[in-house]
């Protein structure tokens, strides 16, 4: 559990808070180290997933999903945190990138950054994650609802895996109100540390009325892995074009109730 410095700080002046945005962006330092994904790389069925997808966000050629659970024991503002969520596969340019649609965690700091400047539709969730030298296991549940169950045996070490984080991604930013939501497009640096296969994986995806996972045409898993990587950023995000408000009206369930 992160505990928060000591001594307080005594009120609020510019320069302290360029200082914190500084520290928690330093150019010079991985914003993550050591974050473990646990991903499940799935068949979608494209008529079922086609309808949560931003409009001009269009599946990749091979339709694919990867539905992860994950630990981050260290980052630049001192949260430890679990996350849950699907990444689906889509087409950014001449390149495979991916689009959130769905994610949970239990880290209210974490949510409001990777939310409000990165565009993943964030909530607060139950996230267990249990990782020994052999297995892996994962189980997130919103409001007393289990969304999503995964474990697995940890297998061979693959020498060239392929990217979880570091790909071209396509948010949505600016999810209340009658704001004009914004797609995003930017893509993390992502530094392996080990990626494993994970064999023996059984997946159960359930769903619930406020989080509808179980509606997206998630399919048969193709591939299991652990990644273990480092993250950081090398651009901001990089406004695509407007959406209109009633993106975010349609959009209520899974990406804000």
């Amino acid at each position: 559990m992160f505990r928060e410095g000591s001594p307080r700080t005594d009120g609020r002046t510019m320069s302290g808070d360029v200082r914190r945005a500084l520290e928690l962006g330093r150019p010079r330092r991985t914003l993550y180290r050591d974050a473990h994904y646990f991903v499940a790389t799935v068949e979608v069925d494209p008529d079922r997933m086609r309808q949560w997808l931003p409009p001009g966000i269009r599946l990749a050629d091979k339709p694919r999903a990867d539905v992860f659970t994950a630990w981050f024991p260290d980052c630049n503002y001192g949260s430890v945190y679990h996350e849950a969520g699907v990444f689906v596969h889509v087409k950014a340019g001449r390149r495979t990138g991916i689009h959130c649609p769905w994610m949970i965690l239990d880290d209210d700091v974490a949510l409001i950054l990777g939310r409000e400047l990165l565009g993943y539709p964030k909530k607060l969730g139950e996230i267990e994650w249990q990782h020994t030298s052999d297995t892996v296991t994962a189980t997130a549940t919103r409001r007393s609802h289990e969304l999503l169950s995964m474990s697995g045996s940890l297998g061979d070490v693959i020498d060239s895996p392929p990217m979880i984080l570091g790909r071209p991604h396509r948010n949505v930013v600016g999810l209340s109100g009658v704001f004009v939501p914004w797609v995003v497009a930017f893509t993390p640096v992502e530094t392996p540390i080990e990626v494993r296969r994970v064999e023996d994986v059984t997946l159960r995806i359930s769903g619930s009325e406020r989080d509808p996972i179980d509606q997206m045409g998630l399919g048969d898993v193709v591939d299991a892995r652990l990644h273990r990587v480092d993250l950081s950023a090398r651009m901001p995000p990089l406004p695509l074009r407007p959406l209109t408000p009633l993106y975010t009206l349609s959009r209520l369930r899974p990406r804000v109730l």
